[in-house]
């Protein structure tokens, strides 16, 4: 798939030169970042949903079949 983009010249220009100094290309240095992007949000969503599996799982086991909910006066309490 193709597509344009809109960037300054002094950008794609100074880009092009880094890219050269590493190898690639400005095409693959662009498809790379993206795949990085949609990646890490992926993986971001996936962490996010596991945790409220482990929260919900911890609050069912602290308070038997109520959802234990935090207070301010639990952070005080020092039993």
């Amino acid at each position: 798939m193709s597509i344009t983009l809109s960037i300054p010249p002094a950008i794609v220009r100074d880009a092009r030169i880094y890219a050269e100094s590493q190898g690639t290309s400005l095409n693959a240095m662009i498809r790379d970042f993206l795949a990085a992007i949609v990646d890490k949000d992926a993986g971001r969503a996936d962490a996010a949903r596991r945790f409220r599996d482990a929260v919900a799982a911890a609050s069912i086991s602290l308070r038997g079949s109520e959802p234990y909910r935090f207070s301010r006066t639990d952070a005080y309490d020092r039993e």
